[in-house]
């Protein structure tokens, strides 16, 4: 009885064994595990060596638009002149593709060489083979110059541009038209640079020097050929600052930086007449009185901007007329409003020449000079900037010159949209002395790349 029931424990315990060995090896034969029907490309990369930067191109895979591309396009010039080396990863391997593009049809492992200066197409294999999908891959590379600069002209026969005079000025997110003619003058807005309102214009005599308007962001300043002061806090209803001095120029309004404003204020920096004599002035809480105005310093038709050099806040201002009218290739600058610094040396005299009724623009992370009129009567076509607030300067490429079908002028405004994206030049008259009631805008082309 014992020794029968050791058996039957002995049987019981290798029947596990036995069954396992079988369905092992019963595998080699008799697998019934369904084969994948997933056809998709999970990665994909291009290289070659004479163009090290491909390597390092990302790829996106659109599944549901079955696309592979690469979002960040390729810089512009970039030649492919060579096959490249294709690798992918896909849910079958590695050799499950097929390139159709055009009348052939060939497989492609990961690792070989295809042609891509044309998108392709192709076609991926699921390993159960009933499941394909087509790919188209696109190699995106710029095809225009990012570095040129584009002009239209929006509109034209402006008639309100056909002033003695005008200033345009970005002011609270909305382009602003101050025109003078005669002893008129008005105010058009507009949100687009392209359609204009006229908008009533308060408190503003009819004296006022139209080209000395400046703006500190929060408020507009202007002049009269008498020397009173106004101000604006909406552009449309203005106010008269009183001043112990009368105003011979309003340079523009100096903003400090971080740094300075917790130890100055900001203030607008002013030419006013003491004793007969120009002096600097700067008007904060209180008018303050500088240094006498040197015989070679800019009173009118000068370009001015705001900048910032070694995290400090200054006002600059580029070419213009002197006094005496003589026309001016000087820069200078200040950080106070009282003392004012020459910029200009053997670099920057060297570069533009003296030009009055010129533009300064602050776009792409630079100062552009463009526009304006020449001691002969000439009329610029150069664009020049300077990468470190106005202390040096240096000529754009051709590239970035005003078109042939531009009109060289001065006296012209200019502004950049509150994206830093478009710039527009406004009016302005020609060598002739032509009005041109006309609104033209331009744009790098990097800086339109994502839009």
């Amino acid at each position: 009885m014992c020794m029968l029931s050791k058996n039957k424990l002995i049987i019981l315990l290798l029947f596990p064994v036995i069954a396992c060995l079988h369905s092992c090896l019963g595998n080699d034969e008799y697998d019934e595990t369904p084969l994948t029907e997933d056809a998709e490309i999970l990665s994909f990369s291009l290289s070659n060596d004479s163009v090290p930067s491909l390597k390092n191109v990302v790829f996106s895979i659109d599944q549901r638009l079955n696309l592979i591309y690469n979002r960040d396009s390729m810089p512009y010039g970039t030649e492919i002149k060579r096959k490249v080396i294709v690798t992918y990863t896909g849910a079958a391997g590695g050799n499950s593709v097929r390139n159709i593009t055009g009348s052939d049809s060939t497989w492609i492992k990961s690792g070989d060489s295809i042609d891509v200066s044309k998108p392709l197409l192709l076609q991926s294999f699921a390993l159960g083979g009933n499941t394909t999908k087509v790919y188209t891959v696109k190699l995106n590379i710029h095809q225009t110059d990012p570095d040129s600069v584009q002009y239209k002209q929006v509109t034209s026969n402006r008639d309100f541009l056909q002033s003695e005079a005008i200033q345009s000025l970005l002011f609270k997110d909305k382009f602003h038209i101050f025109t003078q003619t005669g002893d008129s003058i008005k105010l058009y807005t507009s949100g687009d640079a392209v359609d204009w309102t006229e908008t009533p214009l308060l408190g503003l005599p009819a004296n006022t020097v139209v080209r000395g308007m400046k703006s500190s962001g929060e408020k507009l300043f202007a002049h009269t050929t008498t020397g009173d002061c106004y101000e604006s806090a909406d552009a449309g209803e203005w106010t008269k600052i009183i001043l112990d001095y009368p105003v011979a120029s309003v340079l523009g309004f100096l903003k400090l930086s971080e740094g300075q404003a917790a130890l100055f204020k900001e203030g607008l920096s002013l030419i006013v007449e003491k004793d007969n004599q120009p002096f600097f002035a700067f008007l904060s809480d209180a008018i303050n009185i500088g240094d006498a105005v040197p015989a070679d310093f800019p009173v009118s038709d000068f370009a001015a901007f705001n900048n910032e050099r070694s995290k400090l806040g200054y006002l600059t201002l580029v070419g213009g007329l002197s006094a005496t009218g003589d026309v001016l290739n000087k820069v200078w600058s200040t950080g106070n409003g009282l003392y004012w610094a020459e910029l200009t040396n053997t670099n920057t005299a060297g570069v533009f020449p003296p030009l009055r009724g010129a533009n300064v623009l602050r776009y792409n992370n630079e100062y552009w000079l463009l526009n304006g009129i020449l001691s002969d009567n000439t009329c610029n076509a150069n664009v020049y900037f300077s990468g470190d607030g106005g202390m040096t300067w240096t000529l754009k490429p051709d590239k970035c010159r005003v078109p042939e079908d531009y009109t060289k002028r001065y006296g012209a405004t200019a502004v950049v949209d509150g994206a830093g994206v478009y710039f527009y030049l406004l009016g302005g008259k020609s060598e002739s002395g032509v009005f041109l009631p006309e609104i033209w805008k331009g744009y790098l082309n990097k800086r339109t790349f994502g839009l």
